[in-house]
């Protein structure tokens, strides 16, 4: 198996590894894996972090998350109570020890966002970081036992988090018209890509309601250029609203 995973009939933890792309490679590999698992997926990067001068295991939610390299900035939604404080996450390639400016520091959070969003809704995909070194502790001291007691202190407010995110999404749950059955009978969908065009329907019904999605006029050739016609679809939508 390419990631180590622990599954219930609930939930799906994936151990991702270090980096963006080990990140992404992890998040569309599991969607793959559990195709019936419960649709808009709730995704939440839970990880660590450097920080200036937040304490050792404070637990934080990103409000913002930039991706270093790239410059791209991702805007997740919290539209629930929030448990925590909350912050910008800047994820970087490499492990970051100057703590200048007051953002979380990582190496996965942009990685999973890019990816996520593809597959779910903006409310459900969250960033959820405990601080694991500062400008007073060294990244060089983190190890796992710490690092688990940390997690231990927090799992009741990881907890309330759950509970709320999966309250919220079943209000977006709709049901699909028939242009759901058509487009897969139209065309020949990967388990991945069936899974997108679920989430990206799902998307356009809470964005437009019953409006009807004129794909015909579109002409697309395969699943993968309905595809991408309907992310920039809804991409237009989301800069108007």
């Amino acid at each position: 198996m390419a990631y180590t995973i622990y599954a219930n009939a609930e939930r799906v933890l994936v151990i991702s590894g270090v980096g963006k792309i080990a990140m992404a490679g992890a998040v569309g590999y599991v969607l793959a894996l559990f195709p019936k698992q419960p649709s808009p997926p709730i995704l939440i990067n839970f990880g660590i972090a450097g920080h200036d001068y937040e304490g050792l295991g404070t637990l934080c939610l990103g409000h913002k998350i930039i991706d270093s390299q790239s410059e791209r900035v991702f805007y997740p939604q919290l539209p629930f109570t929030i448990p925590c404080i909350t912050h910008v996450v800047a994820t970087h390639a490499k492990p970051h020890v100057d703590y200048a400016g007051a953002c979380l520091y990582d190496m996965e959070a942009a990685g999973f966002y890019e990816m996520a969003v593809k597959f779910s809704s903006n409310e459900l995909i969250q960033v959820l970081k405990i601080v694991s070194d500062n400008a007073q502790s060294s990244i060089a001291d983190i190890n796992e036992v710490v690092v688990g007691g940390w997690i231990d202190q927090q799992l009741g407010i990881i907890d309330t988090l759950l509970v709320q995110l999966t309250r919220m999404r079943q209000t977006m749950l709709f049901p699909l018209s028939n242009t759901h059955q058509q487009l897969l009978e139209a065309f020949r969908f990967s388990v991945t890509g069936s899974i997108k065009l679920k989430n990206l329907l799902q998307r356009w019904q809470l964005l437009r309601g019953n409006e009807v999605l004129a794909w015909k006029e579109a002409k697309p050739r395969s699943s993968k250029e309905l595809i991408s016609w309907l992310e920039k679809e809804i991409d237009r939508i989301d800069f108007y609203l």
